[in-house]
């Protein structure tokens, strides 16, 4: 609580202490008729208000175009209680760096190859950093976590190759962690193409010792076709951050990009000590007949994202595990109209009588108004719990299907939107859901 009462006293003096700094103040106000029934007139319905503020602001201190310092952060207003929001606080000096941030700020990400000593940039409650350069030689990295995890970093740059040492400590547990690293990558030439390489080795101090490796290499043979390999293995008592103890992973992958289409093969052999090993394969495809939307993204829910092509796009996978069959997904994003309709599909296997498919389609008549009908259904095998150890489980199978529509609608040339929600879910567990909401943003 004194934390917080703190981070949010620096907020405000952040806010107050310049005329220049960036201060906003966002939110909206929500007013939502509800009915879990399709019986309008006959069935009971329910009005409900929602009202959310948010305070958001940065500031900085430049001086002759050096940046002395940055801060951003926000508090929030939801359900009646103030809640701090992200915030991440920037010092710089000529001798030093040093970052304070938390509440599902990022930073960056901070580590020796294969993670074995690693510091996530994003922090769920509070982190802090300290950066402290050493001549031109290496830089000298402290971060810290709570409520008990430091992690040190020393990383330079010698005759084309990146050495760094990293040293992680914590004592959050009965055993307290002692873990020493250090990594080195480069690029050599090897005829016409780049080769990257990457080394590590890692040691779990204490009673009983313990040690990590891994090697990797990785480069483009050809322009479109880029391969990949690295062997890694951690021993018993390994305690570092990534990679498991008692295990040696082969892994090996290849993609090849041209400007229509795309193809991946991966595939990972995992040794486990005193138990059994394990493999993964996977196979993958995708095909575009627009470069406008890049080759990750183009079934990208988030956002709409694949809504914003502007030709047809066709994927295809298939994974195994220990050499068994796993599952299989088909995927397809069209316009049918351009700039006013787009349809995408997905269609799923995992094996047995487990099935899902799905059509999505975004509809927009003219820009204030867009509608997002959908329709899903899933096939699966349900283990019933028996009801006697000598008893076998019956396995039964389901099936459901979701048909959603949504719908919203901007208000003159505001932001304020009408927005309407009908869901019928048929099955075992059958759903009605009937959704009418203005939303007011200010």
């Amino acid at each position: 609580m004194k934390r917080v009462l703190v981070i949010t006293l620096v907020l405000v003096m952040a806010f107050a202490s310049s005329a220049m700094a960036a201060v906003s103040f966002s939110g909206k106000f929500t007013a939502t008729a509800q009915m879990d029934s399709f019986r309008v007139f006959t069935e009971d319905y329910k009005l409900t208000p929602g009202f959310e503020v948010t305070i958001s602001g940065s500031n900085k201190d430049e001086t002759d175009d050096v940046l002395n310092w940055e801060f951003s952060g926000g508090i929030s207003l939801t359900d009646s209680k103030f809640e701090l929001g992200k915030y991440k606080l920037g010092l710089y000096d000529d001798y030093f760096s040093a970052w304070a941030w938390g509440n599902g700020q990022e930073l960056s990400d901070k580590g020796v190859n294969f993670g074995l000593v690693k510091a996530a940039k994003k922090a769920t409650d509070m982190r802090a950093r300290l950066e402290v350069p050493v001549m031109d030689l290496a830089t000298v990295t402290i971060d810290l976590t709570p409520p008990a995890a430091v992690r040190a970093f020393v990383d330079a740059e010698i005759e084309g190759f990146n050495v760094g040492l990293a040293y992680l400590r914590d004592w959050s547990e009965t055993d307290a962690k002692n873990v020493i690293a250090a990594d080195v990558d480069t690029t050599i030439a090897a005829g016409d193409m780049d080769v990257n390489l990457e080394a590590a080795a890692g040691v779990t101090l204490g009673e009983d010792l313990g040690f990590a490796v891994g090697f990797g290499a990785d480069a483009d043979v050809i322009e479109p076709l880029n391969l990949e390999a690295s062997v890694t293995h951690a021993s018993e008592h390994w305690a570092g951050d990534s990679l498991t103890a008692k295990e040696t992973v082969l892994a090996g992958g290849a993609t090849y990009t041209e400007s229509a289409f795309q193809v991946t093969a991966n595939g990972s052999y995992t040794i486990v000590q005193d138990d059994d090993n394990s493999n993964e394969i996977s196979f993958g495809a995708k095909y575009r007949m627009s470069e406008t939307v890049a080759y990750a993204d183009l079934f990208k829910e988030d956002k709409d994202v694949w809504a914003t092509n502007d030709a047809p796009a066709f994927g295809a996978s298939v994974e195994f595990v220990d050499l068994g069959f796993d599952n299989v997904q088909v995927d397809a994003a069209s316009p049918v109209v351009a700039d006013m309709v787009w349809v995408k599909g997905q269609a799923k296997y995992t094996g047995g009588k487990n099935f899902e498919a799905s059509v999505l389609g975004k509809i927009v008549p003219f820009s204030k108004l867009t509608i997002k009908p959908s329709v899903k259904f899933v096939l699966a095998e349900v283990e019933e719990v028996a009801a006697t150890e000598e008893e076998e489980p019956a396995v039964e199978t389901t099936t459901t299907t979701t048909i959603n529509l949504a719908a919203s609608y901007k208000i003159g040339a505001s932001d304020t939107t009408l927005n309407f929600q009908g869901k019928k879910v048929f099955g075992d567990a059958p759903e009605s859901l009937l959704k009418l909401s203005i939303e007011v943003p200010f």
